[in-house]
């Protein structure tokens, strides 16, 4: 007889158990979890801050120097290094530009704007005769969706 007992409590201790997973994996079905933000938003980004830089990178420079950014960096043209660098980022998307030139505190140049999402900061250090200029483009889209 005292089998049959044990036999017994076993079994209500695997209905209470099933009834407690049940019961836990309907309160987790029921709670809403926000989906997390796509990575592809922040590929794009970070490919439009690194394309815009490579372009400055690219562009002959128009009367001395490796490039065109080099050459703006060279006569501390910031506003216009940061004015280049804007007008590159891709369509849809926008950006502020830093600089800092050696050891100072990165300070925004060209058109200052408010991000109305989130934002990616694509950095580049350019060394130009005997200083480094750490150029920084922080990206994000217009609207601030994708």
């Amino acid at each position: 007889m005292k089998g049959d007992d044990e036999g017994q409590i076993h079994i209500l201790e695997m209905l209470t158990l099933f009834w407690l997973f049940f019961m836990s994996a309907t309160f987790l079905i029921r709670v809403q979890v926000p989906d997390s933000q796509s990575v592809a938003l922040d590929a794009s980004l970070e490919m439009a801050g690194s394309d815009a830089i490579r372009y400055g990178l690219g562009l002959e420079a128009e009367i001395n120097g490796e490039n065109r950014l080099e050459e703006l960096l060279a006569n501390d043209d910031r506003e216009g290094v940061c004015d280049l660098l804007q007008s590159a980022v891709a369509p849809g998307k926008e950006s502020n530009c830093w600089l800092a030139k050696d050891s100072s505190v990165s300070t925004p140049h060209g058109t200052v704007g408010t991000p109305a999402g989130g934002t990616v900061a694509v950095h580049r250090l350019v060394v130009v005769g005997s200083h480094a200029w750490t150029v920084t483009l922080d990206v994000w889209a217009r609207g601030g969706g994708a």
